[in-house]
């Protein structure tokens, strides 16, 4: 219910209070009940700062829905009158019934000057205040019991009483009309709905203040000078949240035995558990100064106990080695502040608008729904430096906390550094071999789960180059997993995220890393290089938020042994949890990635054997692609299912990026692209590839001749996802089964195969087709037979060599025409390739000191040997060699 623009032309063209209704025989108080009709200043105030707000039609359709039922009374934690103000004029734009009644304030000087002037002057004083809660009591029993509506504050003690300390008097201040509403109810007919309401007129978390807090969260009602000043500066960031109405009639009913005080009692607590919830996802918890969180992380007993080590070492001292641990947190930890986020929000909303055509979002209000709970911990896909902005200003926007941001220390460079920091990025060394940083870093992780901070990672630990998900790096998840075993949350949420991008800002400069070049480093130059990309449009960004994994549920009964036991078996099967876990997250990732033009494109360009084809057949090879994606339910974006049938907005998009050229001949317009776009194109197939693994494993079968039977096509598939899990991150067991008959059958329904016995066999028709689809695998395979043959001959060599060797000899294979698709031989193709073999003991990863590295250990090297199944190399190898003939 956020506000987005003006509202739609029937409530602009109605005045103000034409359309509330004022339901005749119903009590009203004249002090407190809303107006029909507001004075000229106020009447001005609202059009100028509440006009560009409305509630959303399904909040008000439901509460008119509630209204002609019986009774219904809105409960709010803090009486207002700006937000009593702010509900009187959106019901008299949607026609909802007006209040008659709230307690704790006085709302008659809104209405026209003369008819506020007669109210005043006939308004009595000095009346004792019980003969004030009395009329209270009798107008909240009344007005439930007639079938109107009215609001109930459950906080209506001022800040001058506070200050005071008269804590006798607030409590007769703050009247339970609660209990109240729960006597009328208890022997009528008439429905009563209680409709908790929350409004927000301002965005991100707030500061932890001991003294006290005049915004929200406060112990008291927030004075009205607070609640205007924060109004002005941020009014057009206002949000009105309706929770799901209370049947009071059908709560009384079940828990009549109990008592109505009782009754009422967990009535509030039910309104104050949705109340808090609310606050809880848009401010999350309090930020405490960093002083107080460096104390608390350093008074780890692992720290102390690292500070203690670091003190025995030489001219050490514990006032010395106290400091450098204090110097360490501050080198890591956020230092996130509201106003800065709203600065970076309006600045990163402009950028995001001039750069791209659309941002689409999907599964966002689930995990709002989940933040309400427990915390989460997001973990996105990383293709881009836009992607952790993308998070926090979607978060920010739609009025949850943004996250807490693991980044890495080249990302601190510059001002930009402090402006990170602020923003929620907490900093991590590249290297954790100093064992106090480690500590102190373990420490400050633990700190974010206990107080229950939004976090967000990238499991692949940078960015891929490849456009494919990475394996998942494991540091991060594992801290978070201790963490959570030693607190004591009952739940934490890990969300994945996909982000996919229509053209990547950085495109250029992946392509220059993939071909060799060093990684651009970092700092305020390039950055202000970079806003040439401020001149250009890159399409659009698609995020889609998959099914948060509970990682309570994860664990299962095993939370308590993880926890208290750390004999060997247990830390192993520990270790392999996390690892699971890990994949698990990476699987959703993958798999949620959305499919658009440029991708489908790409996949069908680097599918053919030529560089070129005719639009014709260009179309058709497209809308076969999405017919496979649409078999996975994988998502399209809206822009492709929109242009399906002549895909003319998607190449023409393609053209604009130069990423195709279009030429005409006799036959009709060739559309082709340079040989220098391939790896280009090859990074947007890879974002969908996993989609088509399945389909060309299958299809690659086929064509191997004298068809397969159905064990054989299972058998086949099982094989080539377990031997590439690493790039495809395939789904496996009963889904996968599911996905190979569906395609079998799709196969089949299309003409491309026929049965002949228990077999399938390709049909001329189909050829073409299938041979297309296995092309769309057969780069990795390639790579993959590049490294094996370097790992036959294998000696004693590093990563870096090994990558050497097996361009190297891909580069031959390409001499000879057995290699094709030199857009996958790369450094990442390469490191699967590795993990792989080392996975299966056919290679053996050894640490091999290199010389003086830190002052406190000597730098190690991973190097790799063959290993104790090295003799399993050869039929792999074989195997890839028959599928590339």
């Amino acid at each position: 219910m956020q506000g987005e623009g003006p509202p739609p032309a029937a409530a602009e063209e109605t005045a103000p209070g034409a359309g509330a209704r004022d339901v005749e025989g119903i009590p009203s108080d004249p002090l407190s009940a809303m107006s029909p009709r507001f004075n000229l200043f106020f009447r001005w105030f609202a059009k100028r700062f509440f006009d560009h707000f409305q509630l959303d039609e399904t909040t008000v359709t439901r509460l008119r829905d509630l209204e002609q039922r019986g009774s219904v009374v809105y409960v709010m934690r803090y009486s207002s009158r700006l937000d009593y103000f702010l509900f009187n004029w959106l019901f008299q734009r949607t026609g909802l019934r007006l209040s008659c009644f709230a307690n704790g304030l006085r709302f008659y000087y809104y209405r026209p000057v003369f008819e506020a002037l007669q109210l005043a002057l006939r308004r009595p004083r000095g009346r004792p205040r019980e003969i004030q809660h009395s009329e209270d009591r009798e107008f909240a029993r009344a007005i439930a019991r007639a079938g109107g509506s009215f609001f109930l504050f459950l906080r209506t003690a001022r800040l001058r009483s506070f200050l005071r300390g008269r804590r006798s008097k607030r409590r007769q201040d703050e009247l339970d009309l609660l209990e109240e509403v729960v006597r009328a109810t208890w022997d009528v007919e008439r429905p009563v709905y209680l409709v908790p309401l929350s409004v927000f007129w301002r965005k991100g978390p707030r500061t932890e203040s001991r003294f006290l807090n005049l915004s929200y969260g406060a112990v008291t009602r927030p004075s009205d000078l607070a609640k205007v000043t924060s109004f002005l500066t941020t009014y057009r960031d206002l949000s009105v949240k309706s929770g799901d109405p209370i049947d009071l009639q059908s709560f009384i009913a079940d828990h009549r035995d109990e008592g109505q005080a009782r009754v009422a009692r967990k009535v509030r607590r039910s309104i104050l558990t949705y109340l808090y919830r609310e606050e809880k996802v848009v401010e999350g918890p309090s930020l405490r100064a960093p002083h107080r969180v460096c104390e608390e992380v350093l008074a780890d007993p692992r720290v102390q106990a690292a500070v203690e080590e670091r003190a025995k070492g030489r001219r050490g001292s514990p006032e010395r080695a106290r400091a450098e641990a204090e110097k360490l947190f501050r080198e890591i930890a956020a230092n996130m502040n509201s106003t800065l986020l709203w600065v970076l929000s309006t600045a990163v909303g402009l950028i995001f608008k001039r750069m791209f055509a659309g941002i689409e979002v999907s599964g966002l209000e689930k995990v709002a729904d989940y933040a309400k709970r427990h915390p989460l911990v997001l973990v996105p896909s990383h293709r881009s430096y836009f992607d952790f902005l993308l998070v926090s200003w979607l978060f920010y926007e739609n009025f949850l906390v943004p996250p807490h941001i693991l980044a890495r220390e080249n990302m601190g460079f510059g001002p930009f550094g402090f402006l990170f920091r602020r923003a929620g990025a907490f900093f991590m060394r590249r290297s954790l071999d100093d064992p106090l940083y480690k500590e102190v870093f373990r420490s400050y992780v633990a700190y974010m789960v206990r107080e229950g901070l939004t976090q967000e990672f990238f499991i692949e630990g940078t960015r891929s180059r490849t456009g494919k998900v990475m394996a998942p790096r494991l540091g991060m998840l594992s801290w978070d997993v201790e963490a959570f075993l030693a607190s004591s949350r009952r739940d934490l949420f890990l969300v994945p995220i996909s982000i996919t991008y229509e053209r990547l800002v950085e495109e250029s400069t992946m392509v220059e890393e993939l071909q060799g070049a060093q990684k651009t480093v970092e700092s305020t130059l390039a950055l202000v290089r970079a806003r040439k990309y401020l001149q250009r449009r890159f399409g659009s960004v698609d995020m889609c938020f998959g099914e948060p994994i509970s990682l309570a549920q994860a664990l299962g009964d095993r939370r308590e042994r993880f926890a208290t036991d750390e004999s060997e078996e247990t830390v192993a099967e520990k270790r392999q949890f996390v690892e699971s876990l890990g994949h698990r997250i990476v699987e959703r990732i993958n798999w949620g990635a959305v499919a658009n033009a440029t991708s489908v494109a790409a996949c069908v360009l680097l599918g053919s054997p030529h560089r070129g084809l005719l639009r014709e057949e260009l179309v058709r090879r497209m809308q076969e692609v999405v017919d496979i994606l649409r078999l996975e339910d994988a998502r399209l974006t809206t822009a492709l299912l929109a242009d399906r049938g002549d895909f003319r907005e998607s190449i023409a998009f393609l053209l604009r990026s130069d990423l195709l050229h279009s030429t005409t001949d006799s036959r009709g317009e060739i559309l082709y692209f340079d040989e220098s776009k391939r790896r280009a194109l090859d990074i947007y197939r890879n974002s969908i590839c996993q989609f088509l693994a399945t389909p060309s494993f299958l299809a690659r079968r086929v064509l191997c001749g004298g068809g397969a039977t159905h064990k054989e096509f299972r058998e086949d598939l099982a094989a080539w996802q377990e031997l590439l899990y690493q790039e495809y991150f395939a789904p496996r067991g009963e889904l996968l089964a599911a996905h190979r008959e569906g395609f079998l059958d799709h196969f089949e329904a299309r003409g491309w195969v026929e049965s002949r016995g228990d077999a399938l066999i390709p049909t001329a028709e189909g050829e073409p087709i299938l041979r297309f689809l296995a092309e769309q695998t057969r780069g990795v395979i390639e790579a993959y037979h590049a490294a094996f043959l370097v790992a036959v001959e294998l000696d004693s060599v590093n990563r870096k060599e090994f990558f050497k060797r097996a361009a190297a000899q891909f580069e031959n294979a390409e001499l000879l025409g057995e290699a094709q698709r030199r857009e996958s031989a790369n450094d990442s193709t390469f490191q699967n390739a590795l993990d792989l073999l080392v996975r299966r003991g056919i290679l053996e990863a050894r640490k091999t000191e290199i010389g003086k590295g830190t002052k406190r250990g000597v730098r190690e090297e991973v190097v790799y040997a063959r290993g104790e199944h090295a003799a399993a190399l050869g039929e792999l190898t074989r195997r890839l060699a028959a599928a590339l003939t």
